[in-house]
């Protein structure tokens, strides 16, 4: 059961990271400070320290909140629909991408966005989380190879040996369930996945920043067109 102490301890750390979540949304991550923090919270500083050791493992508690928050998100959207409708599991997972960018942009800009100076991630911890995102579209896209649903390009294959020596190791680690008898993941699908993933990136980015269209231009239709491009080009078929 938990105790009073603990449930104010945790109310506590939910609303420094609300905090920080708001500062960085008005000055940016950069700018964010445990002075500033306290000062909102109508706290001393060093109270703060009971709870976060420094601002950097505060932040990447706020990356790592990220990090799992966006790959939910994804991972709920393939869920909803039926297993062997690859084209619109790979629609709804993009388009959950962007849905969760939209809903948090100032989380979308700290994992994503310009590094805060002077802060290093602990690889351990965000390197999982963040490969995370181009493994479920790399899971999708090797259902539906087996399944005989897709074709990827050949020159998603055509790779230097030192690559070929890192995307063997990503394949051979792809955590997939009931892994067919040689049914080995492609080279092909772990390249097409992570530039899926740099694609949905670029889009958005562009997209939270106003970077491709005015803010007037219609909501996600640029979006739209190149997730059609997308399946256009590996030749996702949909379901009949």
């Amino acid at each position: 059961m938990t105790t009073r102490r603990e449930k104010q301890r945790q109310a506590t750390l939910e609303e420094i990271k609300t905090v920080a979540r708001q500062q960085m949304a008005e000055y940016g991550a950069a700018a964010l400070s445990l002075n500033g923090i306290a000062r909102e919270m109508g706290l001393t500083t060093p109270a703060l320290y009971r709870y976060f050791a420094s601002r950097d493992a505060l932040v990447t508690e706020l990356i790592v909140e990220a990090f799992q928050s966006l790959g939910d998100a994804i991972e709920q959207a393939d869920a909803e629909k039926a297993r062997n409708d690859f084209y619109g599991r790979f629609q709804s997972m993009a388009h959950a991408y962007r849905h969760w960018a939209i809903a948090h942009p100032q989380d979308y800009d700290l994992i994503f966005g310009t590094p805060i100076p002077h802060y290093h991630a602990p690889k351990e911890r965000t390197v999982p989380l963040a490969s995370r995102i181009p493994t479920l579209f790399g899971i999708l896209l090797h259902e539906a190879e087996v399944a005989g649903k897709v074709e990827i390009p050949v020159e998603y294959g055509r790779l230097s040996p030192p690559m070929q020596q890192i995307v063997q190791a990503i394949a051979a680690a792809l955590p997939l369930e009931n892994r067919p008898p040689n049914a080995d993941v492609s080279e092909k699908i772990i390249i097409a996945a992570t530039l899926i993933h740099v694609r949905l990136f670029g889009l958005v980015w562009a997209e939270l920043h106003y970077l491709a269209l005015p803010e007037t231009a219609v909501p996600g239709e640029l979006f739209q067109i190149e997730l059609n491009i997308l399946t256009n080009q590996i030749k996702l078929e949909k379901t009949a």
